[in-house]
């Protein structure tokens, strides 16, 4: 049996519980995004419609889901995004505008977050501004996913204070506050509007995701849910013999751990395995001890199509103890194999996932941990 089938029944089954509350709070209609290119209903491409495509592709946590893709062409104007429909909205209310987006290549052009109600968006000085953004800028990192949050405020908001940000989608932390709006007691209506502008880079590609627009009135998603990270997870980092980082992961278990690198510790040229005991101090014989193991523990095939086994070898009597963690190249959890009791060899399958690196990050019973790379073709 498919060992994913029982995950994608149950996510179907939250998906049917769940997905008429979330779209009836959310005014945007994104099933309407089907695979192809320019506009669909409710949503006006921003360029033209060699530059606006939708596609499969993984968000922010490894979900395979349509994309919404910008590619600029070399006119820089233009370069991809999305005008919606017009909206209802109650002026006395407070709404609440989100778009996950990811640039890659360059930082060419301008991202946008934004709305518009002509002549009745203002700013919190109350100044009208008929062209109004939340951010315009470029993302902190390329090749990231971040959820961008802007509000605009009830009419009788008195206060000047922004409640915008900036999340970043791995560690879900806030990386910047942006600009805040409120609406003139006239509005009756309000759209979203998310773009890629003045990038000529015909390389460059900038992705959007989950666009929502609805009332902040206690029954739309919580940041945290929207970012859908542990938040009581801990973020550590895995470094080779020499003391250089190799990869950063999140650690949902309350035990878990990764050896750190010794302080002070140098590049050697000389590998620490050629090297005898007597020339070796504690520290240096618990990371050759590590090394050994990691040595012990094959995964293959390697590189996958995406089903692999782990195995470990009998001469080093360690068993895997605890939950199996698949993380992404930027260090997100995608798979979750629960243990029900220690074991020497473990299949994996990671069928559907897009191509690229991925890191497999194992408790054995001694109380160390390790990771592999493995990569899906």
């Amino acid at each position: 049996m498919n060992e994913r089938l029982p995950f994608l029944c149950l996510g179907l089954l939250f998906y049917a519980l769940c997905s008429t509350s979330s779209h009836a709070q959310n005014l945007l209609n994104t099933s309407t995004w089907t695979v192809g290119s320019g506009s669909v209903a409710g949503f006006t491409q921003n360029g033209p419609t060699a530059e606006n495509s939708r596609e499969y592709g993984a968000n922010h946590i490894g979900e395979n889901v349509i994309l919404w893709k910008a590619t600029p062409g070399t006119d820089g104007h233009a370069s991809g995004g999305w005008n919606t429909s017009y909206h209802n909205i109650d002026h006395t209310k407070d709404y609440r505008f989100t778009v996950w987006l990811k640039k890659t290549n360059s930082n060419d052009g301008h991202s946008y977050l934004g709305c518009n109600s002509t002549n009745n968006i203002l700013k919190l000085d109350g100044s009208v501004n008929n062209n109004p953004y939340f951010w315009v800028g470029d993302l902190p990192k390329l090749n990231r996913w971040y959820l961008i949050v802007g509000f605009v405020h009830k009419s009788s908001y008195t206060s000047t204070v922004n409640h915008g940000r900036i999340y970043d989608g791995v560690t879900g932390e806030e990386v910047a506050t942006i600009t805040d709006f409120k609406f003139k007691n006239t509005a009756i209506n309000v759209r979203h509007r998310s773009y890629l502008y003045y990038d000529s880079n015909t390389a460059d590609r900038q992705y959007f995701y989950a666009p929502r627009l609805e009332q902040v009135n206690g029954s739309e998603p919580s940041i945290t849910e929207l970012l859908r990270i542990n938040t009581n997870s801990k973020l550590l980092f895995a470094y080779d013999n020499a003391g250089n980082q190799k990869q950063r992961f999140y650690c949902p278990s309350p035990g878990c751990s990764v050896p750190t690198p010794p302080a002070g510790k140098q590049a050697k040229d000389e590998s620490l395995a050629s090297r005898g005991p007597q020339e070796t101090s504690k520290e240096e014989e618990a990371i050759l001890e590590d090394e050994l193991i990691f040595k012990s523990i094959t995964v293959y095939p390697n590189p996958t199509d995406g089903t692999f086994s782990i195995n470990m070898a009998q001469t080093n009597d360690i068993l895997l103890s605890e939950d199996v963690y698949i993380y992404n190249s930027v260090g997100t959890i995608v798979k979750r194999i629960p243990l029900g009791k220690p074991t020497s060899s473990l299949q994996v399958n990671l069928s559907g996932k897009p191509s690229g690196i991925y890191y497999v990050h194992m408790h054995l019973d001694n109380g160390k941990s390790t990771t592999k790379k493995v990569i899906i073709k």
